[in-house]
Protein backbone atom coordinates (compact mmCIF):
# COMPACT_ATOMS: atom_id res chain seq x y z
CA UNK A 1 0.00 0.00 0.00
CA UNK A 2 1.00 4.03 -0.80
CA UNK A 3 -0.17 6.62 0.85
CA UNK A 4 -1.03 9.81 -1.65
CA UNK A 5 -0.59 13.07 0.34
CA UNK A 6 -4.02 13.40 0.69
CA UNK A 7 -3.68 10.45 2.79
CA UNK A 8 -5.77 8.31 0.71
CA UNK A 9 -4.30 4.40 0.47
CA UNK A 10 -4.19 2.33 -3.00
CA UNK A 11 -2.88 -1.35 -3.26
CA UNK A 12 0.46 -1.43 -5.66
CA UNK A 13 1.05 -4.12 -7.42
CA UNK A 14 5.07 -3.77 -8.48
CA UNK A 15 6.73 -6.95 -10.43
CA UNK A 16 9.55 -7.22 -12.57
CA UNK A 17 11.65 -4.00 -12.62
CA UNK A 18 9.09 -2.38 -10.70
CA UNK A 19 9.48 -5.14 -7.92
CA UNK A 20 11.90 -2.93 -5.79
CA UNK A 21 9.22 -0.51 -4.82
CA UNK A 22 8.19 -2.58 -2.23
CA UNK A 23 11.61 -1.55 -0.20
CA UNK A 24 11.37 1.88 -0.10
CA UNK A 25 8.81 2.22 3.01
CA UNK A 26 9.87 5.73 4.35
CA UNK A 27 10.58 7.33 0.82
CA UNK A 28 8.91 9.82 -1.51
CA UNK A 29 8.40 8.07 -4.61
CA UNK A 30 6.78 8.71 -7.86
CA UNK A 31 4.79 6.05 -9.25
CA UNK A 32 3.09 5.58 -12.58
CA UNK A 33 1.54 2.86 -14.17
CA UNK A 34 -1.92 1.66 -14.48
CA UNK A 35 -5.13 1.12 -12.29
CA UNK A 36 -6.02 -2.51 -12.16
CA UNK A 37 -9.66 -3.52 -9.89
CA UNK A 38 -8.15 -0.78 -7.58
CA UNK A 39 -4.54 -1.49 -7.49
CA UNK A 40 -1.77 0.22 -8.99
CA UNK A 41 0.30 -2.18 -11.52
CA UNK A 42 3.47 -0.23 -11.59
CA UNK A 43 4.60 0.17 -14.83
CA UNK A 44 7.40 3.31 -14.13
CA UNK A 45 8.88 4.94 -10.81
CA UNK A 46 11.49 7.20 -9.48
CA UNK A 47 12.73 8.43 -5.87
CA UNK A 48 12.49 11.59 -5.01
CA UNK A 49 13.45 11.64 -1.27
CA UNK A 50 15.58 9.04 0.50
CA UNK A 51 13.09 9.83 3.76
CA UNK A 52 15.44 12.38 4.85
CA UNK A 53 15.67 14.79 2.86
CA UNK A 54 19.20 13.92 0.99
CA UNK A 55 20.00 13.15 -2.59
CA UNK A 56 20.07 9.45 -3.44
CA UNK A 57 21.01 7.06 -6.35
CA UNK A 58 19.05 4.31 -7.24
CA UNK A 59 19.25 0.84 -9.44
CA UNK A 60 21.25 -2.18 -10.12
CA UNK A 61 24.78 -2.45 -8.46
CA UNK A 62 27.57 -3.56 -11.15
CA UNK A 63 31.04 -4.11 -11.23
CA UNK A 64 33.32 -2.72 -13.57
CA UNK A 65 37.04 -4.07 -12.31
CA UNK A 66 37.56 -2.80 -9.27
CA UNK A 67 34.87 -0.05 -9.07
CA UNK A 68 31.51 -0.21 -8.37
CA UNK A 69 28.63 1.26 -10.64
CA UNK A 70 25.22 2.30 -10.10
CA UNK A 71 23.08 3.38 -13.66
CA UNK A 72 20.91 5.39 -12.04
CA UNK A 73 17.44 5.32 -12.71
CA UNK A 74 16.76 8.59 -11.85
CA UNK A 75 18.87 10.44 -14.04
CA UNK A 76 19.47 7.98 -16.50
CA UNK A 77 23.41 7.83 -16.13
CA UNK A 78 26.24 5.78 -15.04
CA UNK A 79 26.95 7.08 -10.62
CA UNK A 80 30.93 5.62 -10.07
CA UNK A 81 30.92 4.83 -6.00
CA UNK A 82 34.28 5.84 -4.28
CA UNK A 83 36.12 2.78 -3.72
CA UNK A 84 36.43 3.05 0.22
CA UNK A 85 33.24 4.04 0.95
CA UNK A 86 31.43 2.03 -1.22
CA UNK A 87 33.47 -1.16 0.01
CA UNK A 88 30.86 -2.40 1.92
CA UNK A 89 28.39 -2.59 -1.12
CA UNK A 90 30.62 -5.21 -2.98
CA UNK A 91 28.57 -8.12 -1.94
CA UNK A 92 25.18 -6.53 -3.35
CA UNK A 93 26.53 -6.58 -6.97
CA UNK A 94 23.47 -7.27 -9.82
CA UNK A 95 20.97 -6.06 -7.11
CA UNK A 96 19.20 -2.96 -6.91
CA UNK A 97 19.91 -0.62 -4.43
CA UNK A 98 19.23 2.83 -3.08
CA UNK A 99 22.32 4.98 -2.26
CA UNK A 100 22.49 8.37 -0.36
CA UNK A 101 25.50 10.16 -0.58
CA UNK A 102 27.41 13.67 -1.98
CA UNK A 103 28.43 14.19 -5.38
CA UNK A 104 32.36 14.54 -5.02
CA UNK A 105 32.82 15.37 -8.87
CA UNK A 106 31.12 14.73 -12.47
CA UNK A 107 29.02 11.17 -12.01
CA UNK A 108 31.33 10.52 -8.84
CA UNK A 109 29.45 9.77 -5.41
CA UNK A 110 30.91 9.15 -1.92
CA UNK A 111 28.32 6.45 -0.34
CA UNK A 112 27.19 7.39 3.29
CA UNK A 113 24.31 5.36 3.78
CA UNK A 114 22.62 2.85 1.41
CA UNK A 115 19.63 -0.05 1.44
CA UNK A 116 18.83 -3.41 -0.67
CA UNK A 117 16.24 -3.11 -2.29
CA UNK A 118 15.34 -6.44 -3.08
CA UNK A 119 15.30 -9.97 -0.43
CA UNK A 120 18.80 -10.51 0.36
CA UNK A 121 20.91 -11.98 3.20
CA UNK A 122 22.73 -9.37 5.07
CA UNK A 123 26.47 -10.46 4.88
CA UNK A 124 28.34 -11.33 8.12
CA UNK A 125 31.43 -9.17 8.67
Amino acid sequence: MVRDPQGRETVVVAKGDAAPVRFLNGCIVELDGAMVLHALHVQDWRVLDAGDGSGNFVGVLRAYGARLILDDRNSGSPVILDDLTAAPLRPYVGYPILVIGHVTGAGYVVPVAFRVLADVAVPHS
